[in-house]
């Protein structure tokens, strides 16, 4: 049915429980930082939403509660 409308199906998959917890200490060892593009305060989570879909971010979009 996706194919039928033309539609896309995205995903991540990110690993077990026990994949993220024993990659934790390895990028922390490493100080691993995200790249933060832009923060957005809750109120705004609409404009959040519209600036991840422009494709215009470089980086995390965090969403301060």
């Amino acid at each position: 049915m996706l194919l039928a409308r033309q539609q896309r199906l995205q995903g991540l998959n990110v690993g077990s429980r026990r994949h993220q917890r024993d990659l934790i200490p390895g990028i922390d060892a490493v100080q691993v930082k995200p790249v933060i593009d832009r923060f957005f305060p809750l109120a705004e989570i609409a404009d959040a939403f519209r600036f991840q879909e422009s494709g215009g971010h470089f980086g995390k979009i965090v969403v301060e509660f």
